[in-house]
């Protein structure tokens, strides 16, 4: 009743929630929480805040053939070292392109191509058509927010060569929209794409850029000859990744063992080279998944920190060896160079033969916002 009178004053929530409380199980804690702020503020105060630092959803383990069209994913938590098990479509029917805001984007692997964003831990769904009139597997894509919350301002954004698709994923789905990217060609290890609020930034190989703001009412996009010549030709993997408002660009070698890092000065046509992420932050790269975290959520890794994703099948293992061998995530630092320091390769406690040496990871982010817990 007094949720009734008054929905939004948390104080009356917040009884509510306390007497639910003793019957809720962690899961609940998660499922909940990305919904609603008010029971985010009220999980803090009784001592179960989101998890600081973004998961790493593995990569889907071996199973004999016929096991079904879902898999339980294994979600690990780095810093705290445990784990999470959440449905998700098989790879056999879905691949896995992208996450964000407790979401992930799969695309089907067979005809009728489709995208699907899927919430594993509420089980919430969206499905949508594939957005281009043929289907081209060179593609990127992003999230710019979570289409639960009901915000405008959620767009997902696929990106092809020379094209930009987005669209509303929301309960109000209306179909794609399309937008020319003259000169923009998708590499897999050079090309990247970013969104901060709404708006969108994409790099290529030549670290030339495109930007639209897809809150516009009629949006287009934008490009800047920010080209530069690399300061090492051994730096041929780029990431875009936001940090505080920032558009930051990271180069990296094959190995991780040299990592260089740039800022966006969109007007003065710029990637101005920078020795340190701005706010003390940690880097989480990866195809899809890039984010910054407060290095205070990280369990002891200092401010520069740059853990990389292992996605084999878009950026393949150039180490001979470590094939055949499963592990998940490196870790290196910014402004690192050959012979700093040992780029360690991690894995996670499993079974010998569990996960396949050619499976992606994700970072996965089941908190709406990762900085609340640094306020």
């Amino acid at each position: 009743m007094a949720a009734a009178r008054n929905p939004r004053n948390p104080r009356r929530r917040g009884a509510i929630l306390a007497a639910v409380t003793p019957f809720l199980a962690f899961a609940d804690y998660l499922r909940l929480r990305l919904v609603d702020r008010a029971w985010r503020l009220y999980c803090r105060r009784v001592g179960h805040a989101p998890p600081p630092f973004p998961w790493l959803m593995l990569p889907e383990r071996e199973s004999p053939p016929g096991a079904g069209a879902g898999a339980r994913r294994v979600f690990y938590d780095v810093p705290g070292g445990r784990s999470y098990g959440y449905r998700v479509p098989s790879r056999d029917m879905h691949r896995c392109v992208a996450t964000g805001h407790g979401w992930v984007v799969m695309v089907a692997v067979d005809a009728p191509r489709r995208v699907m964003l899927l919430n594993p831990i509420t089980g919430d769904q969206r499905i949508m058509a594939w957005p281009f009139a043929r289907w081209n597997a060179r593609f990127h894509a992003v999230l710019t927010s979570s289409p639960a919350a009901g915000e405008a301002g959620c767009f997902l954004v696929v990106v092809a060569d020379r094209l930009l698709a987005f669209c509303r994923p929301g309960a109000d789905f209306q179909g794609w929209e399309t937008l020319r990217a003259p000169g923009f060609r998708h590499h897999a290890a050079l090309s990247d794409v970013v969104a901060v609020g709404a708006t969108v930034y994409l790099v290529d190989e030549r670290r030339r850029l495109w930007r639209a703001d897809l809150a516009d009412e009629n949006p287009k996009v934008q490009r800047r000859d920010t080209g530069f010549a690399l300061p090492s030709l051994e730096l041929r993997r780029h990431y875009l990744v936001e940090s505080l408002g920032h558009v930051l660009l990271v180069l990296s070698d094959e190995r991780h063992n040299r990592v260089a890092l740039y800022k966006l000065n969109w007007d003065a046509r710029a990637w101005l080279p920078i020795a340190a992420c701005p706010g003390e932050r940690v880097l989480l790269l990866g195809r899809g998944c890039s984010a910054a975290v407060p290095s205070s959520s990280a369990a002891g890794r200092a401010p520069g920190t740059v853990l990389f994703a292992h996605q084999p099948s878009t950026l393949p293992d150039v180490d001979v060896a470590a094939r055949g061998q499963a592990w998940f995530w490196s870790e290196s630092r910014v402004g690192a160079a050959p012979g700093d320091l040992l780029v360690l390769k991690k894995t996670v406690p499993h079974r010998h033969g569990e996960f396949p040496a050619d499976g992606d990871s994700f970072w996965f982010f089941p908190a709406v916002d990762p900085d609340e817990n640094a306020r």
